[in-house]
């Protein structure tokens, strides 16, 4: 599941949370896939952001974790030798690498039943 701004959703993809006014009154259900109508529909009714099925991807396709672990070498670049902060690191890497595999397993099953 990922929280998509309504300017980065496509045709396709398909809600995980029902679209809701302020009063709590749907306007879109679960499961409804979406399309460019709908999309301009809930552009003009001022709908911000939406929460579709899939993994969290970037608005260039990539793995946003995959940054967040190179990101990782940079910001423990002064702790090298406090070991520590290096079981934090690990610590955290394992967690990303973690939500590597269970995003890509997500995208693998999803090409499958195309």
């Amino acid at each position: 599941m990922q929280k998509v701004p309504l300017t980065l959703a496509k045709p396709g993809m398909v809600l995980e949370k029902p679209v809701t006014r302020e009063n709590g009154m749907t306007l879109v259900g679960v499961g409804t896939q979406l399309t460019d109508a709908l999309l301009q529909r809930l552009e003009n009714m001022g709908v911000e952001s939406i929460v579709v099925e899939g993994s969290p991807l970037t608005p260039d396709g990539e793995n946003p974790y995959t940054a967040k672990i190179e990101r990782l070498e940079h910001l423990f670049r002064q702790y090298t030798q406090d070991r520590w902060m290096q079981k934090v690191k690990a610590t955290l890497v394992a967690c990303f690498e973690k939500k590597i595999t269970s995003t890509d397993d997500g995208n693998a099953e999803e090409t499958k039943d195309e």
